[in-house]
């Protein structure tokens, strides 16, 4: 094999590896394989060197077993490859306006620190030291205009594609203006914090995306399992639901299932809440990119590939389907719309203060919604995510809203009603908190605190929900969702399969709580995401009309709006931990009263 060991001790191994000196991609896709193993600490890779330093546990299994393990993995690095993403569920035409400050750019590209910071910094060192070094004044404001490039190339580009103007011409004029009039510090404060921000954020990003999980990777990994009663071998990438397998000490759990034989010490995956070791037995749920320490198990497959719980989560951190919410969309037509007023109100007070252009040029910084942008990226995606971790996957953003705002709820029972006791427990959380809840069967007991519709009523049902303008959930129990109105949210029982891009509500586990804490987290994502505008715009709102009226500095204004826009994104945007509870207590002896429905027609059962 191409590595050697170049030196080792206990708990701690460098090899040589010649290969990651010319082909980057194997020496990262080998640092995310070497990662995936719960026995390993730390890996450190040294491209000029050809090196990569391996930490491990060695407690945990005998040398031999280790050097077995590292050494599948260079195997594997030397023909595997990441399984493509499926597209994402967010159309394209979903994203909303976005200004640079909110976004920074657009494309998906993570910049180095020296693009994001380097010439902001020289511009913002320049700022500081032109009044005590006496430096040229036109030096420093070219280079002040020069680390506003990115706004000034986004401006050029919305105006050559015969785009109206929107916040970014604000930003540029408003740098241009200052730096005219040798004002120089405020738009280089502004763009040097604007940069850190999105440097931060990238450094964010790496850290998500840097572990491949090798779940999801094809490679030649074979694994023998229990088909309809036949032994196979397959590759683990035709893993399919209802297939059973062994895995003993060191084996990564390669799909979502439930233990059925044996015992083992099981190191949870990485995107759990809870890192500890623990103890699996029959009737245990395993995930995806765990790891068995000791013993073993029979697992029965419930989902594989990209339908696992990590698997989701990769797709949800790759593609952020965050911009198809009618907040964004409302967000992005009010920026729209806001743009010439605010130009016109920039006029006036030219006029109206005969030429002062303090005044006149504080109203280009108004603020038109980049707490919407900052949340979409922080709040909803972090809330999607949290969802899945919850057994609730919720593709996109738009779809987490439309839970949030959910009025009725129709659960078509036609096929069966599962866990009946359960349901009764939600229906009254939902009823506490003013959803009306209709239970559509032909036959069957019903539940307390819904209103009974049969299948000859549904059409009726129908056109009530629609002329009443209603936000309906629509949850199903069969193979396939029978949704009846496309602007309902489908809401599926634990299907066999899904389009990860299907627009609707997944409950991965057939669990009714599942589904009070999809809702509690999908509150808890919209009320954080309002306060975020609040938090940005109400600071904002103030210091620019101090800017009008009272001549505040405009650095204080600068200061002002990426200290907010700061605490939004990265400290209360980025909370990895949601309500997900619907109410702080409920009395399951409760006793529900019928709702008054303009629908007499339908009987309501008590």
């Amino acid at each position: 094999m191409e590595q050697q060991i170049v030196h080792a001790t206990t708990g701690r191994v460098r090899f040589r590896v010649p290969r990651v000196q010319r082909d980057p991609a194997y020496g990262e896709l080998l640092v995310q394989l070497l990662e995936s193993l719960a026995i390993v600490e730390q890996v450190r890779l040294n491209r000029q060197a050809a090196t990569v330093v391996v930490q491990y546990q060695p407690h945990l299994l005998d040398e031999a077993a280790v050097y077995e393990r590292l050494n599948q993995c260079f195997e594997q690095a030397m023909v595997a490859m990441p399984q493509p993403f499926p597209d994402s569920a967010a159309p394209a035409d979903a994203i909303a306006l976005e200004d640079y400050q909110a976004q920074v750019e657009a494309d998906a590209r993570l910049e180095t620190d020296w693009e994001r910071l380097g010439l902001p910094l020289v511009a913002l060192g320049l700022s500081l030291l032109s009044g005590p070094l006496e430096l040229p004044l036109a030096v420093v404001g070219t280079t002040v205009l020069a680390s506003a490039w990115p706004w000034f190339q986004r401006v050029g580009h919305q105006i050559s594609q015969g785009h109206p103007p929107n916040v970014d011409l604000l930003d540029s004029l408003w740098m241009v203006l200052h730096t005219i009039n040798g004002q120089f510090l405020a738009p280089a404060l502004k763009t040097t914090l604007a940069g850190a921000r999105a440097d931060v954020r990238d450094r964010q990003r790496r850290q998500q995306l840097h572990r491949y999980p090798s779940v999801l990777m094809a490679h030649c990994e074979y694994l023998t399992v229990e088909r309809q009663g036949h032994s196979l071998t397959i590759e683990r990438q035709e893993l399919q639901a209802a297939d059973l397998l062994w895995l003993r000490p060191g084996d990564l759990v390669p799909a979502d299932g439930v233990v059925v034989a044996g015992l083992a010490e099981v190191e949870p995956a990485h995107f759990e809440a809870s890192r500890e070791v623990w103890v699996c037995r029959p009737g245990d749920a395993l995930y995806a990119g765990s790891q068995i320490l000791t013993g073993q198990v029979q697992l029965w497959v419930i989902r594989s590939g990209w339908q696992t719980r990590l698997g989701l989560i990769t797709h949800l951190l790759h593609t952020e389907p965050v911009y198809d919410s009618a907040l964004a969309h409302q967000q992005g037509e009010f920026a729209r719309h806001a743009v010439l007023p605010t130009l016109a109100l920039s006029g006036a007070l030219w006029l109206g203060t005969t030429g002062v252009y303090g005044p006149a040029i504080a109203p280009l910084q108004l603020d038109f919604g980049s707490g919407v942008q900052l949340s979409l990226r922080t709040v909803m995606l972090s809330a999607q995510v949290f969802a899945v971790q919850q057994g609730v996957y919720l593709p996109t953003a738009g779809t987490l809203e439309q839970l949030a705002q959910l009025e009725s709820l129709v659960i078509d029972a036609r096929a069966g009603l599962p866990q009946p006791q359960q349901a009764q427990i939600l229906i009254q959380q939902l009823r506490q908190l003013g959803l009306h809840i209709y239970l559509l069967q032909d036959q069957g007991r019903p539940l307390g605190g819904t209103t009974e519709v049969t299948r000859d009523r549904l059409p009726d049902l129908q056109a009530y929900l629609v002329s009443q303008r209603r936000r309906v959930g629509w949850i199903s129990f069969g193979e396939t969702c029978s949704c009846p109105e496309p602007t309902w949210l489908p809401i599926r029982w634990q299907p066999p399969t899904f389009d990860p891009n299907a627009k609707g509500v997944v409950l991965l586990e057939g669990d009714w709580s599942a589904l009070g804490r999809g809702i509690a987290i999908a509150r808890d994502a919209l009320e954080r995401t309002y306060q975020n505008v609040a938090l940005i715009a109400l600071p904002n709102l103030a210091v620019t009309f101090g800017g009008m009226f009272f001549g505040l500095h405009p650095v204080v204004n600068v200061v002002t709006n990426n200290a907010t826009a700061f605490i939004a994104e990265f400290w209360h945007g980025n909370s990895t931990q949601f309500r997900t509870a619907l109410l702080p207590r409920v009395s399951t002896t409760l006793p529900l009263q019928p709702l008054p429905l303009e629908f007499p027609q339908l009987a309501v059962a008590s």
